[in-house]
């Protein structure tokens, strides 16, 4: 099943994702919280119920097959960042200062296999040997594949190599090998570590047994038709454009599930969709933009390279190195509506979150919260921001396909 409607509006003059009207039916909350490790548990539950209901979802008849060789990807962030912060809220409830707590981030960053090891030293032990090796060995397993969580959000990795007196790039796929994914086995073994952490947090002595039967391996290859994805393959054009499509899938699959709970009353289960709908928009946005880059723009391979890895996350940056290649070959004029238009939503998202961490993460990496206070959204008006700003881009990226196409550069 694919929500991408190409009738969607462009962006338009003024609006802006923040405003909502007091009438509004759909309005979503994010709560301020004083208290650290709880912030973090509650994003973890966030994030773990959307990628609960993705699997659902994409495991359901709903999703042709072909399909999940796409939505496996959202899918894998979403459950594994959701493991994430949960072991970070259980770390915080015993490392208490913010100095130690910023030091514990900055020297275990995504690494699951690191974090757990600090969770280990500094939690009282409450789980069972046997739980513990399995989590390990999934989590060393994880690590070789996805260490810095990136893996199932970007197609590739891009590595420098300084030599003496000149550097290089090359291009390092994160799948080097074809494989069929048992997405069944797959999401069951995030389910069964999410219940191990969970009493962890909780502090309960129950027993875990979802794991017993599962093998502490991160990829397993396997499963029926209709319930196995394809991953890995040789780097190619249009690399991009399955991630870019499942996160705006997936992130616009949420906002009809939200609007149907909503419209049922279930505030605050749709509410638990809201921050993981707006980060897989906001990936989409920015797997938009470095598709265009680096794929259709007729930039040296070098220049590429460097200029996507010092934008990083930056939406602004890399509309600016779009707009900027756009103007020489279109002559684009800076007060063309919709060239201001996209630029005043480009700079929106891009100051509301210039890091890719504001929907992901209850606070910075000083500790400070992204949220100092209460706020609300109607998510309605988030999404269709959102899906503006891609069909924006997708006109932009269409244009300077057909330029490629037929060499008009």
């Amino acid at each position: 099943m694919d929500f991408y409607n190409p009738d969607y509006p462009l962006p338009e003059k003024g609006k802006k994702f923040t405003t909502w009207e007091k009438d509004s039916k759909y309005i979503a909350k994010i709560f301020a919280s004083s208290c650290l490790p709880q912030s973090f548990y509650e994003y973890s539950k966030h994030f773990y119920f959307a990628a609960h209901t993705t699997a659902k979802f994409i495991l359901s008849d709903a999703v042709h097959p072909v399909a999940l060789d796409r939505y496996i990807l959202p899918l894998a962030f979403l459950y594994r960042h959701s493991i994430e912060l949960i072991m970070k809220s259980i770390v915080f409830q015993y490392v208490s200062s913010n100095y130690a707590r910023m030091a514990f981030v900055k020297d275990t960053s995504h690494d699951l296999s690191k974090i757990l090891t600090v969770l280990e030293n500094v939690s009282p032990q409450n789980r069972s040997e046997n739980e513990l090796n399995w989590i390990r060995s999934y989590f060393s397993n994880i690590s070789q594949i996805d260490k810095e969580s990136d893996s199932f959000r970007y197609p590739f990795h891009i590595h420098m190599d300084k030599g003496t007196s000149v550097t290089s790039f090359r291009i390092k796929e994160i799948f080097d090998a074809q494989a069929s994914i048992d997405l069944v086995k797959f999401a069951n073994k995030f389910e069964a570590v999410c219940e191990i952490l969970k009493n962890w947090y909780l502090k309960s002595e129950n027993r875990s047994i979802e794991w017993l039967d599962l093998q502490p391996s991160f990829i397993e290859d396997g499963g029926f038709y209709g319930s196995q994805a394809l991953i890995g393959s040789d780097y190619s054009k249009n690399k991009f454009f399955p991630y870019t499509s499942a996160y705006f899938d997936i992130a616009n699959y949420f906002k009809h599930c939200m609007k149907e709970q909503f419209d049922s009353g279930n505030h605050d289960e749709a509410n638990q969709l809201f921050l993981p709908m707006c980060y897989l928009y906001r990936n989409s946005v920015e797997l938009s933009l470095k598709s265009m880059w680096f794929e259709d723009s007729d930039e040296d391979f070098y220049i590429c390279c460097e200029k996507m890895l010092d934008k990083k996350h930056s939406i602004l940056g890399l509309w600016n190195l779009i707009k900027t290649h756009e103007n020489k070959y279109t002559e684009i004029e800076e007060d063309n509506e919709f060239t201001k238009n996209l630029d005043a939503y480009c700079k929106q998202l891009h100051d509301f979150d210039c890091d890719a961490s504001r929907f992901r993460y209850p606070a910075q990496k000083n500790m400070q919260p992204y949220f100092s206070k209460n706020r609300r959204f109607d998510f309605l008006t988030v999404a269709t921001f959102m899906e503006a700003l891609s069909n924006a881009l997708e006109c932009i990226s269409s244009h300077m396909d057909y330029r490629n196409q037929y060499h008009l550069w």
